[in-house]
């Protein structure tokens, strides 16, 4: 590991320890508050949570497949699912690149090259990211409520305009982005790649991607019902805290798997309905959730190589899937 890399690395998790800290301490100082809240789990709700949580992992899975097929590489949705699912263990280390080496070293497993899954990680979040910033004003239901995010708001309006100016560039002109994913190809000493999928590709893909967010969305939704008696936030403002959260904590590059950023966000969109000591709780206690389903899921990710095809089918002519 270089000393630059090193550098990166304490300073994410030191970001992450003192945002964790700061709300450690609102959890004490509200203690009183959470005291009188009426806590009572909803084992039902809990369990249709996990249900939706699964689903949404599995969408994503399909997702990344759609864009393997976009290269004209047609693998098994196990091995798709266990190539997004243990590349993903990457993110909790600071810098995001490690997702990608993941990624780039289990797809060589089923015989995808290594320019064609790295161009697909790009790939990923250039469809996600737009994906992602669409559903949010539509379920938070007033744009104000981004207001709420203080210094995020920011980082939000920002990336959402570099991301959509991207995304209309790959959705109408793919092979715009074929020149991009090159570019950087030949920087990395990779083989350059052919990226020209038909519009029905494209499409799939991006609904995938929106039926995956709205499905982590309701997830954390059933998880506030499963843990409060009487929950006053409205399903469509908590599907849409859950996305702001998970993006504005994703694109913290330093920060490793979102640590910290993640609960700040929801935090502050909580807030006005909970009140802060409740808000800081749920923030923190659905971080242990989320990272126990992930460690589920992990698991089930390693059981997928008993179905493993070995090896990734080459399509002579880039048809779509029915």
């Amino acid at each position: 590991m270089k000393f630059d890399t090193k550098v990166k690395t304490i300073i994410g998790w030191l970001l992450a320890v003192v945002i964790l800290a700061f709300l450690v301490r609102m959890f004490y100082v509200n203690r009183a508050e959470l005291a009188q809240w009426q806590w009572d789990i909803d084992w039902l709700k809990a369990a249709a949570s996990a249900i939706l949580l699964f689903m949404a992992y599995l969408t994503a899975a399909i997702a990344w497949k759609t864009i393997i097929y976009g290269f004209g590489h047609k693998i098994g949705l196990s091995d798709s699912f266990r190539i997004v699912y243990l590349a993903n263990l990457g993110r909790y280390i600071p810098g995001k690149i490690w997702q990608v080496f993941g990624m780039v070293a289990l797809a060589k497993e089923v015989g995808i090259p290594a320019r064609i899954s790295l161009a697909s990680f790009a790939l990923a979040q250039a469809y996600s990211l737009p994906a992602a910033f669409v559903l949010i004003p539509i379920f938070l239901g007033n744009i104000d409520s981004i207001h709420q995010l203080a210094v995020y708001k920011n980082l939000f309006y920002l990336v959402f305009a570099i991301s959509f100016i991207a995304f209309m560039i790959l959705f109408f002109k793919p092979g715009g982005l074929s020149g991009a994913l090159n570019w950087v190809l030949k920087l990395l000493k990779r083989e350059p790649v052919e990226y020209n999928p038909k519009m029905k590709n494209r499409i799939a893909i991006f609904n995938w991607y929106l039926i995956t967010w709205i499905l982590f969305g309701f997830a954390f939704h059933f998880f506030l019902e499963a843990l409060l008696a009487d929950s006053p936030l409205p399903a469509n403002y908590a599907v849409g805290t859950y996305i702001a959260a998970y993006i504005l904590g994703y694109i913290s590059f330093f920060s490793p798997g979102g640590l910290g950023f993640r609960e700040g966000v929801m935090t502050a969109l909580l807030t006005p309905f909970l009140g802060v000591g409740v808000a800081v709780s749920i923030s923190l206690i659905h971080r242990v959730w989320i990272t126990c389903a992930e460690a589920i899921i992990s698991l089930f990710a390693l059981w997928t190589y008993k179905f493993s095809t070995k090896k990734s089918v080459e399509r002579e002519e880039p048809e779509e899937p029915e």
